[in-house]
């Protein structure tokens, strides 16, 4: 920590991610540093300033009860397992995320486990699941956007796990896009080192019914249908990537696929299969092919030999096979501004809540009020709850009369529905002080107000905010957009 007149500049904390996925779970530990980076006597601007990896787990299998329930006791244990290895106590970890990928997040019991594992984890540390989101995580932490930035290119990273073929577009360093498919190296998974099927995903089914194989339990499969079927897999994701997906790619799709060729300028891989395309030589020893159980090697190996069909040049990202885990850990929390009001720390941390967005916040005042109000109604998670956070966009200049009239309409909006706070607001521009005073002005003693700023959210995202950092000045913000445009 670097002092100046006995003023702490840098402020550093530790934050874990946690990956449970379809094939593989993993865990790693950073430490992120952030720091008031204005100049001179104008308002404090605190970012996060260095990232820096400081323990990775090694890489387990999954464990599963079977192929509806996650062995949440085992799970636990690796956790715990972890943690001393690493020389961390929960109570140290301020920050970061469980995140649970591919087939499963699909199984029985896998909101439970979450929970738990969040819980167990730190003091704010949050769940997060979803295919676009895990993209997102996936390029930032295999290094691909970092490349992007770097380098002023526009770079597709695809992280390919087990269950899911997860793909992000980053141009410049800034993501445009997602895309998220059913393709994966453990879509059919195999007892024992020889092709004797174990299990299968309704994807695995797909393509074996496409190509006339017969899927039962504890049938072995021929080596020429294992090749059929990865040759098959294969060819289904590059069909997507030319942006003409074929009738075994929509089958697979989660969400909309891209119907033209994307534009790149590099390729990157991450994942484990990912790994395994720059690792892996073409190898035709059983042994070696079914050494993790699964079609994962031999996807690879036909993904390898599609190359020259890809629509740009394969590159090799920083990270692979750790890519969503750094994500998790070391890229899903961002910083408030430092102009942010609160009435008691003490709530935090809040996590779930879902955002809504005012459209327009130089409309009038019972505009804006009623906007609220029906919004209320439509979004809020619960009965129970009545927990909303309320996105103001960015204007183009707020005056004192602007901030009024936004103030007294959410004022107003609360006052008038059956919503009983906390009240929280998430503002682009550094409004944040102003606001929360006035509305807190507004409503009176029993009411708990929260205002951040410079955070940027949309209508339908999902918002996690933490305890205060950096002698209160600001809030550790996880955002969590669910679905991203093609």
């Amino acid at each position: 920590m670097r002092l100046r007149g006995g003023i702490s500049l840098i402020e550093t904390f530790l934050s874990v991610g946690i990956d449970i996925g379809t094939t593989t779970t993993s865990i790693v530990f950073s430490k992120l540093k952030i720091e008031n980076v204005a100049a001179g006597f104008v308002a404090p601007k605190i970012k996060i300033v260095g990232r820096e990896i400081i323990y990775r787990s090694k890489i387990y299998f999954t464990p599963l009860i079977d192929d509806r329930y996650i062995d949440s006791e085992r799970i636990k244990n690796i956790v715990r397992e972890e943690y001393a290895r690493a020389g961390m106590d929960p109570e140290s970890i301020k920050t970061g995320a469980v995140i649970m990928t591919g087939e499963t997040a699909r199984k029985e019991n896998a909101a439970e486990v979450l929970r738990a594992i969040s819980s167990m984890a730190g003091s704010f540390v949050v769940a997060i699941a979803g295919p676009h989101l895990e993209a997102y995580l996936a390029g930032m932490g295999s290094g691909a956007a970092f490349i992007s930035k770097n380098e002023g290119k526009t770079i597709c990273n695809l992280d390919i796990g087990g269950g899911t073929t997860n793909a992000a577009i980053f141009a410049s360093g800034k993501l445009k896009s997602t895309f998220c498919a059913n393709i994966g190296g453990r879509v059919i998974r195999f007892d024992g080192q020889e092709p004797k099927v174990g299990g299968w995903t309704s994807m695995g089914a797909a393509v074996c019914e496409e190509l006339g194989i017969s899927l039962k339990k504890g049938q072995v499969l021929a080596f020429s249908d294992l090749v059929r079927i990865a040759k098959r897999l294969a060819s289904s994701l590059l069909s997507v990537l030319k942006g003409n997906p074929d009738s075994l790619a929509l089958k697979a799709a989660i969400g909309a696929l891209p119907m033209k060729p994307i534009v790149a300028d590099g390729f990157a891989f991450s994942g484990g299969v990912g790994k395994l395309y720059y690792n892996t030589e073409l190898d035709r020893d059983m042994r070696e092919i079914l050494r993790y159980n699964d079609l994962g090697p031999l996807l690879a190996q036909e993904l390898k030999s599609l190359e020259r069909e890809i629509p740009a040049p394969v590159i090799e990202p920083i990270e692979t096979v750790y890519a969503t885990v750094i994500g998790a850990g070391v890229h899903s929390v961002e910083i408030s501004g430092s102009t942010i009001f609160y009435t008691n720390q003490h709530i935090l941390p809040l996590v779930n809540i879902p955002v809504v967005r005012i459209e327009d916040p130089y409309a009038t005042l019972e505009s804006i009020k009623g906007e609220l109000l029906e919004k209320f109604d439509r979004f809020r998670s619960t009965e129970e709850s009545n927990l909303i956070a309320i996105a103001v966009p960015k204007g183009h200049g707020f005056g004192f009369e602007d901030v009024l009239r936004l103030a007294e309409a959410i004022a107003l909006a609360y006052k008038t529905s059956d919503m009983n706070g906390p009240v929280i607001v998430l503002c682009e521009d550094d409004i944040g002080k102003a606001l929360g005073t006035l509305i807190k002005g507004l409503l009176g003693k029993n009411w708990e107000v929260i205002v951040v700023d410079e955070i940027s959210l949309e209508e339908g995202d999902y918002v996690d905010l933490g305890k205060p950092l950096y002698g209160g000045t600001v809030i550790p913000v996880v955002m969590k957009t669910l679905v991203f445009s093609v």
